[in-house]
């Protein structure tokens, strides 16, 4: 259903209940998304191979810039996501737009993703913070 909705798709490991905001998005082979995961993809989400998605995983890709006292919520913006191959993303993490996180990292359940993941590392934490390099 979701690739004749668009979605260009390489995987049945989709849980129930997650979210697409539209057709701008890939998902490599054999990738397992979670129940309940959420994309609001006004910008490209580029999900790779082998990637692992815990319970309601947020990957957002629009924001506002900080306005002036009497509109806090500015210009809106948008910028893609991208998560490499191998990645295990524990539940509920959100990633934040223009984020790249580099294949074989992992991101601890409930990190907020704000910058780009180095390949290999493990990061938690909000904001989502590098604990330590992955044997690869």
């Amino acid at each position: 259903m979701l690739r004749t909705a668009g979605l260009e798709i390489d995987t049945e490991k989709i849980g129930p209940r997650c979210w697409f905001h539209t057709y701008a998005m890939t998902v490599g082979h054999d990738t397992r998304i979670n129940n309940g995961c959420w994309f609001e993809n006004h910008a490209p989400i580029a999900i790779g191979s082998e990637v692992a998605l815990g319970y309601q995983v947020l990957v957002l890709t629009s924001t506002h810039e900080p306005g002036p006292p009497e509109r806090r919520h500015g210009e809106w913006r948008t910028a893609p996501v991208t998560i490499g191959d191998g990645c295990w993303i524990g539940a509920r993490a959100t990633i934040l737009p223009g984020v790249t996180i580099g294949g074989g990292a992992v991101i601890a359940a409930g990190a907020v993703v704000a910058e780009d993941c180095e390949p290999d590392a493990l990061y938690a934490g909000v904001p989502a913070r590098h604990i330590r390099d992955l044997a690869g």
